[in-house]
């Protein structure tokens, strides 16, 4: 299968920058996205599994986790009052009459019901935010939620940018520390665990993409093209990390990535990786076919099991 053919099978929304691109169309498109090179790396099959390409996909289900996640992206990225404008509180129970009418009620008003508790949370995470000297300009003076998308030799890639500033991308992550731990470790941990380094730099190449899409006219969507060509035009640049504890305390903090900072390239290094895993089974079984795994047989190793099942053997504990 040709670099054309790739982009082909999986092209849908054209190269370009978008604005006002529905948080529901991002994703149902098939470009690969951060959290798809995630998936490859971890599994091929089951990238293909939950992509587009999968005629049997389970439709994506609504759960009361997005709907906080794109409540606190409402609050924090265009403020108080336009979270205010979209979302409205409940005070009762869910599974009884007073609680139906409520939601009922609100709804007729073409707005979305949150429970209380996560209508106040909401609010105290922007409030908290903006009161950190070091993070109030996070989310200011700049574009939320813009998209990208971009032909990389012949592999269609996509961003979302929570907020772009002329200076940097800053990237809202909530953390449930439910381990306890000291509030910038547990931070540490999750960029570990989740490769946010893999998505900064990901997000990095989709910004530094913006020039040529402008000079090509590829740009969507109510916009001031003055600032976006301000934004383009500039090289230098940042991502920035903001975590905010969305359980106890709605404490913040944030950690930047500045040009040059070498772990970057360990982030290039799995993109890389990913992208050619996609080659692969591309060219093998296309987009039509699962994509399986091709392995041979393996002789089972002792010393490759896990070291609790080996002291269990030489210990009988």
């Amino acid at each position: 299968m040709s670099a054309e053919d790739i982009s082909l099978a999986r092209q849908a929304i054209e190269p370009g920058i978008y604005f006002s691109l529905s948080d529901t169309e991002y994703h149902a498109d098939g470009a690969l996205g951060s959290t798809n090179m995630k998936q490859l790396l971890q599994s091929a099959p089951d990238f293909w599994w939950q992509s587009p390409m999968n005629p049997a996909r389970e439709p994506e289900k609504e759960t009361p986790a997005k709907v906080f996640g794109r409540a606190v992206h409402k609050a924090v990225l265009e403020g108080a009052d336009a979270f205010r404008a979209i979302y409205a509180p409940t005070d009762h129970p869910g599974n009884v009459k007073a609680g139906k009418d409520e939601v009922a009620a609100i709804r007729e008003a073409g707005m979305i019901p949150l429970k209380r508790d996560d209508f106040n949370r909401i609010l105290a995470a922007s409030a908290f935010i903006g009161a950190n000297r070091h993070l109030s300009n996070a989310f200011k003076n700049g574009m939320p939620e813009v998209s990208v998308f971009w032909d990389c030799n012949g592999v269609m890639m996509k961003a979302r940018f929570d907020y772009l500033k002329l200076n940097a991308i800053s990237d809202l992550k909530s953390i449930r520390n439910r381990m306890g731990k000291e509030f910038t470790r547990a931070c540490r941990d999750a960029i570990a665990s989740y490769e946010y380094i893999l998505s900064a730099e990901h997000y990095m190449e989709g910004r530094r993409q913006m020039a040529k899409l402008i000079a090509d006219g590829a740009v969507y969507g109510d916009h001031d093209a003055e600032r976006l060509a301000r934004v383009a035009a500039n090289e230098v640049f940042a991502f920035v990390l903001v975590f905010w504890q969305a359980e106890q305390s709605p404490i913040a903090h944030g950690f930047k990535l500045s040009p040059g900072n070498p772990m970057l390239g360990y982030g290039r290094h799995w993109i890389e990786k990913a992208v050619d895993t996609y080659r692969r089974f591309m060219a093998e079984f296309g987009p039509d076919t699962a994509w399986v795994l091709q392995e041979p047989l393996e002789e089972l190793d002792e010393s490759e099991m896990a070291g609790w099942w080996q002291h269990k053997q030489t210990t009988g504990a």
